[in-house]
């Protein structure tokens, strides 16, 4: 068996030496050539979601009418830099979008292809990082041939509103290629590039905020002494991060987006939900079927959570045992492990949550790290024989290219599925995963309906969102402003006080039921109403208040 050193210079021989010959005069070398072709695929394989829409009542329609957008004049750059969108702070994400606009106005293609360049630069760079970090272009080479084909990835691409994914990660792998070059030479410019990056990336997404913990975990994989220079060095970093999540956290506060669970789990099943979401992004690594734009959190069944849980949740635990008995690659293994968890955590269900309990976007980054692996691995494998026999390479080559093939094949489908907002949430629909997913299908369908004035489609998919889960709030309050509208007042408050029996500090329900109940002449238990929904934040109650409730005492 050749050593680690042999296997190095082996592959640094084949990059300096094979060459390419074409058009007579010209060389380009297989590592180049390779690349290139990756690069040139991909782009391919994601043309398709070029004919993509704009994906009405999936935020895309809220992100391309928010006037610091599509507003015509200059940018409103102050307005950018300091305003919240979608419970979100990344300014430069809007900056870019507002950009899009005063190109290419509202068409979708060119805002799609952005995020495609975006992919493929970031391709290239995780092939530089890894090729550096593992030290040869081939385990390289098969780390961003899955970045850029893997089909969880086609959410953070092709979705317009995922614009953040594709921006954040470029200036996060910059940064962390600045810092190796940093840890190579231990020069003040590369120092000072890789925080400028990490602030960009802090600027584009908050899952930036992991930063300083993966220079740490650089550190161990370069076998760097623990020192005071080692910790003081990093309290920039550091303290951009602390910064930016203490905005981000305020950001998801102003617009719910970021909340208590609404099943109340014990703390041992906020554990186990954190294993399955682990478990659960490792599965669809190697398998990654059944995918879907929404996963919604599993019910609870007389209490307790469903078996499929717990099995699940065994999965990162069988992963830690692998890599602490990987042998001599073991650090190499812990450093793409620990990669994948730390740019993972943030986005695990803690005890504030997102409405989902994973999403296929999350993984845009943290796969590197796994892909890190399944390189070492394979190239063990092809490094296992001092030189393979023919049999050997032709069935490495044919079984990575079945792979490759599989999974563009995956991705292509994927993208199509991203075409429109009812083909997209009717897929969810058909996977039945669970009722839960099922409903919050229905339900993303019903506001499409909606906001396309279409009250009769928005009702039936409101009511089948509640056939399949009844103590859906948001389902109520929806359903309950349509009936409203209707001139179905009573049935509407009966769906308001649903809703606030299941959501007690649900600002917006309280708030409509203050409307139904005004209307219907009952005065005074709409001001109560208002009050309680003003109490709780909810400040167009305040307008309310002042012009329906005088005589009364006023905020």
């Amino acid at each position: 068996m050749k050593t680690s050193a042999s296997i190095h210079q082996h592959q640094a021989g084949v990059q300096a030496s094979d060459q390419i010959r074409f058009a007579g005069k010209y060389t380009i070398s297989y590592r180049n050539f390779v690349l290139f072709l990756l690069l040139f695929f991909t782009f391919i394989v994601y043309a398709g979601a070029l004919r993509n829409h704009i994906l009405i009542g999936w935020d895309d329609g809220e992100y391309l009418t928010n006037p610091l957008i599509n507003g015509k004049g200059p940018l409103d750059m102050p307005g950018i830099f300091s305003s919240f969108q979608l419970g979100m702070y990344q300014p430069l994400a809007v900056l870019s979008f507002a950009l899009n606009h005063k190109i290419s106005g509202s068409i979708a293609w060119p805002y799609i292809l952005v995020n495609i360049v975006l992919h493929l630069v970031n391709t290239w760079l995780v092939f530089r990082l890894s090729e550096r970090w593992m030290k040869g272009w081939i385990p390289g080479l098969i780390t961003a041939t899955l970045f850029a084909l893997h089909p969880m990835h086609v959410e953070a691409v092709v979705w317009i509103s995922t614009r953040s994914s594709g921006l954040f990660s470029l200036f996060y792998l910059l940064g962390l290629l600045a810092w190796d070059k940093y840890l190579k030479g231990m020069q003040k410019k590369h120092y000072l590039l890789a925080l400028l990056f990490a602030l960009l990336a802090l600027f584009s997404k908050s899952m930036a905020a992991t930063f300083p913990i993966i220079l740490l975990v650089m550190d161990f994989f370069q076998k760097r002494p623990l020192s005071k220079k080692l910790i003081l060095e990093k309290l920039p970093f550091l303290a951009f991060s602390i910064l930016f999540g203490i905005v981000a956290i305020k950001a998801a506060g102003s617009f719910g987006h970021i909340a208590e669970l609404e099943t109340d789990y014990s703390l041992i099943q906020r554990f186990f939900l954190i294993l399955y979401a682990l478990g659960f992004y490792l599965i669809k690594f190697i398998i990654p079927l059944n995918i879907s734009a929404i996963y919604g959190y599993p019910e609870l069944i007389d209490g307790h959570l469903p078996a499929y849980v717990y099995l699940t949740a065994i999965v990162p635990v069988l992963a830690t045992a692998g890599i602490w008995i990987s042998g001599r690659h073991r650090r190499e293994f812990a450093f793409a492990g620990l990669f994948f968890l730390i740019t993972i955590s943030m986005v695990l269900p803690l005890y504030w949550s997102r409405i989902f309990i994973t999403a296929d976007r999350y993984t845009y980054l943290p796969y590197i790290g796994l892909g890190m692996i399944v390189a070492r691995w394979l190239s063990q494998v092809w490094n296992s024989r001092e030189k393979p026999d023919k049999s050997t390479r032709r069935y490495l080559v044919a079984s990575s290219l079945l792979v490759i093939l599989t999974l563009s094949a995956a991705t292509a489908s994927r993208i199509r599925i991203w075409r429109d907002t009812p083909l997209l949430l009717t897929d969810v629909i058909e996977k039945k995963r669970s009722d839960v997913d099922m409903a919050h299908g229905y339900f993303y369908l019903a506001n499409y309906y909606d906001a396309a004035d279409n009250q009769e489609e928005a009702l039936k998919f409101y009511n089948l969102a509640l056939s399949r889960h009844s103590n859906y709030p948001l389902a109520l309050n929806n359903r309950g402003i349509l009936k409203g509208k209707a001139g179905n007042l009573i049935s509407a408050i009966k769906d308001f006080d649903n809703a606030i029996r299941i959501k007690s500090d649900y600002a917006e329900a309280w708030y409509n039921r203050g409307l139904a109940n005004y209307e219907t002449g009952a005065a005074e238990q709409a001001c109560k109403d208002w009050q309680q929904a003003f109490e709780l934040g909810f400040h167009p109650a305040r307008d309310a208040l002042w012009r329906y409730c005088q005589g009364k005492d006023q905020p």
